[in-house]
């Protein structure tokens, strides 16, 4: 596929210059939903998710599953954007958190991301999930590029 098939661009007036990134498969609509991407500044992208009552743990708070799914699915959209290349069919190869905070069921959960390095076939990348001022978590992660 190519990446104009997995990103949509949102015509929600909140979210103006963001994009919905929609790859095939249950995993992510059922478990982080909607996933917008988009272009922070030069070499970063931007994801958000929306907390919901099943991303909540016995705390109150967003459940840690959820921030490492977001660090996941963050290393493909947001790379994808930014390098213009449709990762949805590429693997996880390594993915490694760090939790520092903890993160409010009420208010959207982001992820920050760079390409620290790309080759033919790898994606080595680092990033962190923020919510408003707050870190949540770092992480870093290496992506094994498939061709579809």
């Amino acid at each position: 596929m190519a990446l104009e098939d997995v990103l949509r661009q949102c015509d929600h007036s909140d979210h103006s210059g963001w994009y919905e990134w929609r790859v095939p498969g249950a995993f992510n609509r059922e478990v982080i939903g909607t996933l917008l991407v988009r272009e922070e500044s030069e070499g970063i992208a931007r994801t958000r998710i929306f907390p919901a009552p099943h991303m909540g743990n016995v705390h109150g708070m967003i459940h840690g599953g959820i921030i490492t799914a977001l660090a996941d699915a963050t290393l493909f959209a947001g790379p994808g954007l930014l390098a213009g290349q449709d990762l949805g069919a590429s693997v996880t190869v390594e993915l490694s958190l760090q939790f520092i905070g903890a993160g409010s069921m009420d208010e959207p959960l982001d992820g920050l991301i760079s390409i620290l390095r790309e080759t033919g076939r790898m994606l080595f990348c680092q990033g962190k999930i923020i919510q408003g001022d707050n870190t949540v978590a770092g992480f870093s992660g290496i992506v094994r590029k498939i061709a579809t």
